[in-house]
């Protein structure tokens, strides 16, 4: 498993692209997901201050919850894609390392460390982002921008390492002939 992670950080820095805008895509979904976690304190407040007979703040809680759902299934189809296009690039890779006799559960493991480094990169920097747009209107309270920050961190690594879970598997399904020889 050590090999598997060291193999990653190895092949994440000779790919193609940095790393850090491949997490971008992750990281405007991130960023999207902390801002409306972060600022759904304030919002509920107002309106529970606004609700008659508290209306209001049960629907600004579904529309928090349905923003939070929309940003985390276009961050997994984001990451999808974009671990999909990295198996294919590295087909040719991947059946070199096959035909060398790499295990197959290393193979995998590799592509699932770079899916959840994307999604903790991601993660991280959509906080970041979150924060700055988050400035520029009623600043929420430090516990509830730190709530915001790990429950954003977390979803955002462990959505991007399932949506990595079909592009793994698709590297190691091929044999070693048929991934050398339909490489891009």
């Amino acid at each position: 498993m050590i090999r598997s992670l060291r193999y990653t950080l190895r092949m994440i820095g000779r790919s193609r692209g940095p790393v850090l805008l491949r997490s971008l895509a992750i990281a405007v979904a991130s960023a999207l997901t902390f801002f409306v976690l972060a600022q759904s304190g304030t919002v509920r407040a107002q309106a529970g201050e606004l609700a008659v007979g508290g209306i209001g703040s049960s629907l600004v809680e579904r529309a928090t919850f349905s923003l939070t759902v929309i940003a985390i299934v276009v961050g997994a189809l984001q990451v999808g894609v974009l671990m999909t296009r990295i198996v294919l690039q590295r087909m040719h890779e991947i059946g070199i390392l096959k035909a060398s006799g790499v295990a197959t559960r290393s193979i995998f493991l590799v592509f699932l460390f770079e899916a959840l480094m994307y999604g903790f990169i991601g993660g991280v920097l959509g906080c970041l982002a979150g924060l700055l747009i988050a400035a520029a209107g009623p600043m929420p309270e430090a516990g509830e921008a730190v709530r915001a920050a790990v429950v954003t961190i977390v979803l955002a690594t462990v959505v991007s390492t399932l949506a990595g879970l079909a592009p793994a598997r698709r590297a190691v399904r091929s044999s070693a002939v048929e991934a050398i020889s339909h490489a891009w």
